[in-house]
């Protein structure tokens, strides 16, 4: 299924918030910030959100609750709350009021809290992450939906394109005959020098041949065909595909551009142009 790299997702129990942001990036890169006392879990909460994130820059932020428990707290940084008390006088006796040991409590990194289980805390926390990572993943999910939806409207139009491309290209190799051959007369019209009809005709062909597209056009609804059944597969993720295959189909339409010989095809090129890089931007999106 066709996931986007942006997506959030949000979780809460027990005195613990999950949240989970994801961006664009080009290579996988999760960035988790939780409280100081908890840092050793941050390599399971690492595993467990690579284990189902392949693209992108997630960023899980885990906070808890301060809930402060006097019997919780096993000793009391005074060169902290000293520090601090200082500064909040001096902010009191500036602009008024007074400075009570409520105040300094609160401030992190004065009252030190005992050391907990961390086995325990993570057999509580690790639900409420799975919970989060799981709604993360739905919303990526929902936003590749929207995403396939409007790369499939331009692939339509591409297709469209190309159907014109080939109406208009049956006729061009002829065209480009006519035109060198009559060009060649026409400069040669009032030289003595005599006109050699074999080897303009063998220019006549050579550049018939430079002018026909019938290969470009046929690489490029193969890669049509190819980017379709890519989106519509099963296969995740599937970002850096769509992108390979798009640099092909770009290449060809610029092989097109190049050999055109008439200004109708020179315009449908251009219109080509515009909704492959439109398909771009939304390819940038996919995991």
């Amino acid at each position: 299924m066709l996931k986007s790299m942006t997506g959030f997702g949000q979780a809460d129990g027990g005195g613990w918030f999950v949240e989970i942001k994801g961006i664009n990036h080009r290579y996988r890169d999760i960035h988790i910030r939780l409280p100081r006392n908890f840092g050793p879990l941050e390599i399971l909460v690492s595993e467990m959100a690579a284990s189902v994130i392949n693209r992108g820059r997630v960023d899980i932020f885990i906070t808890k609750r301060d809930d402060i428990n006097i019997e919780s707290i096993s000793d009391i940084n005074w060169e902290t709350a000293q520090h601090y008390y200082e500064r909040l006088t001096t902010m009191a006796n500036r602009f008024g009021g007074e400075v009570c040991f409520r105040d300094i409590m609160w401030i992190p990194g004065v009252l030190a809290p005992e050391n907990q289980d961390l086995n325990k805390v993570w057999s509580l926390l690790k639900g409420i992450v799975e919970e989060a990572i799981k709604i993360f993943i739905d919303s990526k999910q929902a936003e590749g939906e929207r995403l396939k939806k409007d790369i499939f409207q331009r692939l339509n139009i591409l297709s469209d394109i190309l159907t014109e491309m080939k109406a208009i290209s049956r006729d061009m190799p002829e065209l480009c005959s006519k035109r060198l051959s009559s060009n060649i007369h026409i400069l040669l019209e009032d030289s003595t020098i005599p006109v050699d009809d074999v080897r303009v005709a063998q220019e006549v062909a050579l550049i018939s041949e430079k002018c026909d597209i019938t290969e470009e056009l046929v690489r490029l609804e193969s890669h049509l065909d190819i980017f379709r059944g890519v989106i519509n597969g099963r296969e995740s993720p599937v970002g850096r595909r769509l992108d390979f295959i798009l640099q092909e189909i770009n290449r060809e339409v610029n092989t097109i551009g190049s050999k055109s010989q008439i200004a109708a095809l020179s315009h449908l090129v251009i219109d080509a142009k515009a909704e492959v890089e439109k398909i771009r931007e939304q390819v940038a999106n996919i995991e």
